[in-house]
């Protein structure tokens, strides 16, 4: 079995690489600039060229593998469906996509016109559809948590329910062992409990022993200072949609596929903050 493990550069793909490694599974892992890649991590991955946009790359990056960790990557031009198509020539026998939760409400995005793709395509797949990444505190939410003590994103008063990557990347490592216990289902993966935001900054305080609020702003006011700070306009409005259901009160769901799969408790937020508080301090 080898497998191809996409967004290795990504906060999910580089956690199901891990785990993947630490069980001595043969994985290969696909990233656009591989000299780069070898310069950060040296021979502790074997990395392949592949990008989305660039329909060359598709043959070598699918060479000899069995089973994919499939992400949809940010950018321009991807050529999605060409990709799928080739990895069924190529023999694949499973597709782990990561979608997100409540996929099948938001005809609007990616991931919803992905999943019938795959459906369509007559390859085992799983789907990994995600709560609200609890890493998204120490990746773009990162900065104003560190330089100002706030968390500051437009989500309102709307619970949200938070799942760790770390947990995402073992129900796919399961699933890519077991294709035959896995193949064709769909998980809703996330924590076992919905939080707002104020009560994250409480348990952020209450870790980091430093004062951390949640500011709640306005979408308004929120582009403005994402603009003057300099982030393009296109990913301010992206992250401004991944809150928007929050701030609706639709995002509060919660389910216990997690727990079925892996016969575990998923990881509480209180035990990231404490296992990423160098992030912020």
């Amino acid at each position: 079995m080898n497998i191809l493990v996409t967004g290795f550069n990504g906060k999910v793909g580089f956690e199901v690489a891990q785990k993947l490694k630490e069980k001595a599974i043969p994985i290969k892992c696909a990233v656009r600039n591989v000299e780069k890649a070898k310069l950060d991590y040296g021979d502790a991955y074997e990395f392949v060229r592949l990008d989305f946009s660039d329909s060359s790359t598709f043959d070598t990056a699918l060479n000899q593998i069995d089973k994919i960790f499939l992400i949809y990557p940010p950018g321009d031009k991807i050529e999605f469906e060409r990709f799928l198509h080739q990895a069924k020539q190529k023999g694949i026998k499973h597709i782990v996509y990561l979608s997100v939760k409540d996929v099948q409400f938001l005809p609007f995005i990616h991931h919803f016109k992905n999943e019938k793709l795959l459906k369509r395509l007559g390859v085992p797949y799983t789907f990994i559809r995600a709560g609200y990444f609890m890493q998204n505190l120490n990746d773009f939410l990162g900065d104003e948590i560190k330089e100002r003590q706030r968390i500051f994103i437009p989500a309102g008063k709307g619970k949200t329910s938070f799942v760790d990557t770390r947990d995402l990347a073992e129900v796919a490592m399961i699933a890519l062992q077991d294709t035959e216990n896995h193949q064709n289902n769909k998980y809703v993966i996330t924590g076992d409990e919905a939080l707002d935001f104020y009560r994250v900054a409480d348990i952020m305080t209450e870790v980091l022993h430093v004062n951390i609020e949640y500011t709640n702003p306005s979408v308004k006011e929120f582009k403005g200072f994402m603009l003057e700070k300099g982030v393009k306009e296109e990913f301010i409005n992206v992250v401004i949609g991944i809150h928007f259901p929050t701030k609706l009160g639709l995002a509060k769901g919660i389910t216990y596929d997690y727990e079925k799969i892996t016969n575990k408790k998923p990881t509480e937020i209180k035990t990231y903050i404490k296992d990423y508080k160098g992030n912020w301090m």
